[in-house]
């Protein structure tokens, strides 16, 4: 069976009950302690605070923890009981758990002490999972799906991510062929093929002249 709720990994039906009330027990123990510390040494005479304090731990401290692991227990069972009827664990089942937890421990005082202390109930274990699930949204991995989505949404993305751009590597595309020269040449040019002859002959003429220093003739005319 799924989970869908609950902040912590809790421990299935039959063994939640005892976990529930030994947690329950410590923190009614831890609460009290810091608690009564603090009243007993307030209360005590001068001089005897550290004793006063200590006397005030050991009385009411257990209370208190026995209180909680009462609380505890009974919203073990109504837990376990709704998960076995409505075979879904959401955070319905802690809503209604805590306002039946209210209502059975206020049941002596009459029904409108039940009514009140089942929507108090009712009302902390709401406030207590939407805080859960905030904080779990808050602080969950994002799933592939939403990195996706961003990467889509992001103009700095690369092209393969977002699409920007089209691809040239799908089944239909093809890439542009590199242009290839043509033996025809353009109008108007003249065209140079392989059997076309050069002369040599002003070459060497002007490289002769160009070899004689004097500028103004060959040096040989009177």
């Amino acid at each position: 069976m799924p989970r869908q709720s609950g902040m912590a990994d809790r421990e299935p039906c039959p063994w939640r009950i005892v976990d529930d009330v030994g947690g329950a027990f410590c923190m009614g123990n831890v609460g009290g302690g810091i608690w009564h510390t603090i009243k007993g040494a307030r209360m005590a005479p001068s001089g005897a605070r550290i004793a006063g304090s200590l006397s005030a731990v050991q009385a009411r401290a257990p209370v208190l923890g026995g209180q909680f692991a009462v609380w505890g227990g009974l919203f073990a069972c109504c837990d376990c009981s709704l998960t076995a009827v409505r075979q879904k664990e959401d955070p319905w089942n802690s809503i209604i758990s805590g306002a039946a937890t209210g209502g059975i421990l206020a049941a002596r005082a009459g029904p409108r002490a039940m009514a009140q202390a089942a929507a108090v109930g009712g009302v902390l274990l709401a406030l207590i999972e939407g805080m859960g699930i905030m904080f779990t949204k808050a602080f969950a991995a994002p799933s592939p799906d939403d990195l996706l989505a961003q990467q889509a949404m992001d103009p700095t993305a690369p092209p393969t991510a977002g699409g920007l751009f089209p691809s040239i590597s799908g089944p239909g595309s093809s890439l542009p062929s590199p242009p290839t020269p043509s033996n025809t040449p353009p109008e108007n040019e003249p065209f140079i093929g392989a059997d076309t002859t050069f002369s040599t002959e002003t070459s060497s003429h002007n490289s002769s002249q160009s070899s004689s220093w004097w500028p103004f003739g060959d040096g040989q005319s009177s």
